[in-house]
């Protein structure tokens, strides 16, 4: 069998493989200390926006709400209020009392119509009868 070389580490050796692993590390730090700084751009610029929007967003949510807000008021402005609606049931109670008097009226005119009927037929209906004979008579 063959025997295996073996190579011996010199503590020189493992001093510049640990010189070489600092330079790596400070390079891979240098490198993601630019990336998170890019990142950290990034979202400070992204905040940035985000607040803009949130305050045009805000703005123009207060705008709809003063315009809800005015459209409410005129609408409640057209509507009539309880005093209003009160003096208009008083004026229909008014409106009722003399409908009820013209019927009792209209019915009183009606009976004395047919009373002035039947008494003109009593008190002429004989001089009518007799109109009536004469009239046929001459036709």
């Amino acid at each position: 069998m063959a025997k295996a070389k073996t190579k011996k580490i010199t503590i020189d050796d493992l001093k510049i493989t640990i010189d070489d692993l600092k330079t790596t590390i400070d390079d891979l730090a240098v490198a993601t200390s630019g990336g998170f700084k890019a990142a950290d751009k990034k979202i400070d610029n992204l905040a940035a926006e985000m607040t803009e929007g949130f305050k045009k967003q805000e703005k123009l949510i207060d705008e709809k709400i003063d315009d809800l807000a005015a459209m409410t008021k005129r609408g409640f402005d057209k509507t009539a209020s309880k005093e209003d609606l009160e003096v208009v049931r008083q004026d229909l109670e008014v409106v009722k009392n003399d409908v009820h008097f013209l019927k009792s009226d209209v019915q009183d005119i009606k009976e004395k119509v047919d009373n002035i009927k039947k008494l003109t037929l009593q008190q002429h209906g004989f001089q009518i009868k007799k109109l009536e004979n004469k009239v046929g008579y001459i036709e």
